[in-house]
């Protein structure tokens, strides 16, 4: 019964050519049945109402072509094979049908050849592998799933009389089909039925490519115009009904294992009254579950949990409902882990309290960045692949010695985590110049992340410690002014001096680090400087900024439509502080720049 409801059509612009054709066929009328059109009009009227699994048409017909047929069937029906047939044929008609993935077959055609090939493509299976029913799962998961995997497949979806395809390429969404409609807007529509069925149907090459944006971003859009109207209704019912809680208060949900761990930062963070918790989860499924169920402004995510980690629940988040991820650790995590929860969407790392310091200050930090945060713009974020550890053949070109003839400084807060990982693995390693990299984080995470992307660059990468020298081809990695020190550039004899004063505590900073480092900076190199601002970076009171610009220096902030933390750069465009926005391929251009 499986195989009688497929159905082929003939096409051909001769009536005794069909009569043929089909009656030929119809021994294999227990395989499939047969249909016939006089032309592509006919053929392209039976398409829209009948499914077929397979067109034999002709290339030569008055009117419209069987080529022009082709590129509707590849643009509407992916799913249905095509054999195509022609008495003049040409090298490059051979070319354009063998670019299309079809087949291809002459005039005058064996008809024992041409029942062989269609029964051959009506009975092949679509793909090696397992075969099965999926259950309780979402098709914005199984898209997930073989976008990560870099599996090419389509995927075709069925809701009542509505049938679309979604393309698959190596893990890259290049095609959608939804009745009429193409593209990004056909993918919207098909991943917004909430109910219905899907199937993978093996590889199909697309004729034209129609999304060009990242299934990371397509995955997220979709769910938020599902969810938009919806979560705006339920966040203000929920509001109001808690009528205990001010409307003004940010709303947090904290997911860690640790009943303990949950109390302390509960109490910490609703020490200063403006942020309430929500609700806590003892592992990643449960924390999925209450994003769904309490509508949070942002989720403070620990690393390791039971039943479903940290880096599971957030990938299942970031495309069920997207909203600020800030990850909690300790910081003996290992870097690379906590730079992965980075690059799949959490905005930033922040350090588990402890008991043995501090706590008014530790609540004091933790609470700052847990409203920066919150700001978080989550449809910006664009996933930054993982670098790989190079061999140690491949950074033998490196020099590490020599004074520089400029000084590249990089400045990044909340969300820049992911824009640094785009941008120092891919520089030289025999730049002519000094990098400074200042990222907000803890003073304990220097070492680790230095080591990171010095396994990872050509470039050499140091964690910066006072008094290092300013050397050629070296990236320096230092906490940003939300740590404390206070750095700045001090000439010596021979060379260029970062010093770094400390004092005992690591959660305060000197008042205008940032500014009095900058103007070191800008009084010894002069217009051979550039400043880059990344996400959620602190720009101090700007007298350093301003400094730079009077020694002629360059200063560039990274393009807010990709900043998840935008805020802080939206004040130096609107001062004329900031020269241009930039994305990471214009920032390493701008590095190369700087070489002599």
């Amino acid at each position: 019964m499986e195989h009688r409801e497929k159905k082929i059509l003939l096409v051909d612009d001769e009536p005794a050519i069909l009569d043929l054709f089909k009656n030929y066929l119809n021994m294999d009328r227990q395989l499939y049945g047969v249909m016939t059109a006089g032309n592509v009009q006919e053929a392209v009227e039976i398409l829209t109402h009948e499914k077929i699994s397979l067109v034999v048409s002709d290339i030569r017909m008055p009117g419209i072509s069987g080529l022009d047929l082709l590129a509707i069937i590849r643009s509407r029906y992916p799913g249905t094979k095509v054999i195509l047939v022609t008495g003049y044929g040409s090298p490059e008609i051979r070319e354009e049908v063998k670019q299309s993935g079809c087949h291809f077959l002459e005039k005058p055609i064996e008809l024992r050849k041409l029942r062989e090939l269609i029964n051959r493509e009506i009975s092949k299976k679509e793909e090696d592998g397992f075969g099965g029913t999926l259950k309780n799962i979402q098709l914005s998961d199984l898209i997930q799933m073989c976008c990560l995997s870099d599996i090419s497949t389509a995927i075709r979806v069925q809701q009542a009389s509505q049938e679309g395809t979604i393309f698959i390429e190596e893990g890259r969404i290049l095609h959608a089909v939804c009745g009429r409609h193409q593209g990004e807007e056909a993918f919207y529509e098909i991943l917004g039925w909430r109910s219905g069925s899907f199937e993978t149907i093996g590889h199909i090459a697309v004729a034209q490519i129609t999304i060009q944006k990242n299934w990371e971003f397509l995955l997220m859009e979709g769910v938020r115009r599902i969810d938009e109207a919806f979560a705006k209704i339920q966040k203000e019912s929920e509001r109001r009904e808690g009528a205990e809680v001010s409307i003004s208060k940010l709303r947090v949900l904290v997911a860690d294992d640790s009943p303990i761990m949950c109390k302390i930062l509960k109490d910490l963070i609703e020490a200063e009254g403006d942020i309430t918790v929500v609700g806590t989860a003892k592992n990643g499924e449960e924390a999925i579950r209450k994003v769904e169920e309490l509508n949070p402004d942002i989720v403070t995510l620990d690393v390791n949990m039971p039943v479903m980690d940290g880096s599971t629940a957030l990938k299942h988040i970031m495309i069920k409902k997207p909203c600020p991820v800030a990850i909690i650790g300790a910081t003996d995590s290992k870097v690379a882990d906590i730079l992965d929860f980075l690059r799949f969407g959490a905005v930033d790392f922040i350090k588990k309290p402890v008991k043995a310091k501090n706590m008014v200050q530790q609540q004091a930090e933790l609470n700052r960045r847990i409203r920066l945060a919150a700001k978080a713009r989550i449809a910006n974020f664009k996933m930054a692949k993982s670098p790989k550890v190079l061999p140690k053949e491949l950074k033998s070109d490196i020099q590490v010695s020599g004074n520089p003839q400029a000084l590249a400084v990089i400045s990044s807060g909340a969300g820049g985590y992911g824009e640094l990982i785009k941008i120092i693995p891919r520089l030289p390693g025999n730049l002519n110049i000094c990098i400074v990299v200042l990222q907000a984080m803890p003073q304990s995470f220097v070492l680790p992340l230095a080591d990171y992307f010095n396994q990872r660059s050509r470039l050499r990468v140091l964690p910066l410690e006072s008094d290092s020298r300013i050397v050629r081809g070296t990236c320096y990695i230092a906490a940003n002014i939300s740590s404390n020190f206070s750095l700045e550039l001090e000439k010596a004899p021979d060379a260029e001096i970062l010093h770094i004063a400390t004092n005992d505590s690591e959660q305060t900073s000197a008042p205008n680090a940032f500014d009095r480092f900058l103007c070191s900076v800008a009084d010894s190199f002069a217009g051979k400087v550039l400043v880059l601002l990344l996400s959620g970076a602190d720009a101090g009171n700007m007298d350093g900024l301003r400094r730079i610009q009077e020694k002629h220096g360059k200063i560039i902030t990274q393009k807010l439509d990709t900043c998840m933390i935008p805020e802080p750069l939206e004040r130096l465009i609107r001062e004329q502080i900031s020269a241009s926005e930039a994305d990471s391929d214009e920032m390493i251009r701008q590095i190369m720049e700087l070489r002599v």
